[in-house]
């Protein structure tokens, strides 16, 4: 899957590398379009993973992307819920997030 399309996607919700969570939400979609299976459990199945590799713990990796969904739900709502493909009446959680870029990046590869 083309990493620049993730990019681009965060880039339109007002996310850049200055973000501790912008490398690790890239990596947990990437993970997640390896396995969807991931998002069943998404504690082992990706925070665990990630949180070993940046030599942390998985509640901080998820505090991260936490980090992230709140800027995209402040700065650009509209094109979140352009990529969930329906309204979003709330902040969507973690696993919601990660599978709304994963299932966009699907969709966009299919077309």
């Amino acid at each position: 899957m083309d990493q620049q399309t993730i990019i681009n996607d965060l880039r339109a919700l007002g996310i850049g590398r200055q973000y501790l969570g912008y490398h690790v939400t890239i990596q947990a979609v990437e993970m997640v379009l390896e396995d969807e299976n991931r998002l069943l459990c998404i504690k082992q199945g990706v925070f665990v993973p990630l949180a070993e590799e940046q030599q942390c713990d998985w509640r901080t990796v998820e505090r991260n992307i936490r980090t992230i969904i709140h800027r995209a739900w402040t700065v650009n709502r509209p094109y979140l819920s352009e990529l969930a493909g329906y309204p979003l009446q709330q902040e969507p959680t973690v696993t919601e997030f990660v599978e709304i870029l994963s299932a966009h990046l699907l969709r966009q590869n299919e077309a």
